[in-house]
């Protein structure tokens, strides 16, 4: 055989040798990119879940600055009733009595209804300017909503017979205020037409905030707190 036919032969062979590892590393290339492309995905199925709950997070945050705004704006929209001269504001306490009520003798001794007309216009008028301050805080935002607190106030006697704690003073200051509600609905004076939800309570002989003056512990106090939706 000629030499020249060897070479060929030789180079044939090289030639094939050269195909199969080049497909060899075709092939493992293709392997890597797949392998690479995949974890690529995986990383950015990761990230993009994390912008999602970033995005969460933000759209969270904002909403709890947009309720604590509303919340510091709360002594503006309040600034109505401060003014009035209906209301006392208690600051200690939070809480507002009504003035024209405060130290009078509103019901007879042990009883709970409302002893004469006089008084109930006063109190009349003073839960329709209730009633139109809290449509008012209504209008001008409809995302708070309020719990309303009406509760009863007693005087103890001048040696101080009862207790704090006595029954007898949280049944009854509870029963005057149920007697003053009742008044408001039976006139049409409804607070929960305005985002208000209503709590009656009495706290007797006891309480925050109760006036030096024991006379000045016959009164209704009002609590108006409120509640950001979320």
């Amino acid at each position: 055989m000629k030499k020249s036919n060897f070479f060929w032969i030789g180079y044939s062979d090289l030639m094939t040798s050269m195909f199969f590892v080049m497909l060899v590393l075709f092939i493992v290339t293709v392997g890597f990119l797949l392998n690479k492309m995949s974890e690529n995905i995986s990383i950015i199925d990761e990230n993009t879940e994390l912008i999602d709950s970033l995005k969460v997070t933000q759209t969270g945050l904002i909403q709890e600055i947009e309720r604590a705004n509303k919340l510091l704006n709360m002594e503006a929209l309040f600034s109505p009733l401060n003014e009035s001269n209906t209301f006392e504001y208690l600051p200690e306490c939070r809480k507002y009595v009504m003035k024209e009520l405060t130290g009078v003798e509103i019901f007879e001794p042990g009883e709970t209804v409302i002893r004469n007309e006089e008084l109930k216009q006063k109190a009349l008028s003073a839960g329709r300017q209730l009633e139109q301050f809290l449509a008012g805080l209504m209008e001008d935002e409809q995302s708070i909503s309020y719990l309303l607190v009406i509760e009863g106030n007693m005087a103890n006697t001048w040696d101080r017979q009862y207790s704090s704690d006595n029954a007898y003073g949280y049944r009854t200051s509870y029963q005057r205020a149920l007697a003053l509600y009742e008044l408001w609905q039976q006139n049409g004076i409804d607070f929960r037409r305005y985002n208000v939800e209503v709590m009656l309570c009495g706290s007797g002989f006891s309480g925050l905030c109760r006036a030096d003056d024991e006379e000045n512990n016959k009164r209704f106090s009002i609590q108006i707190i409120p509640k950001v939706s979320r």
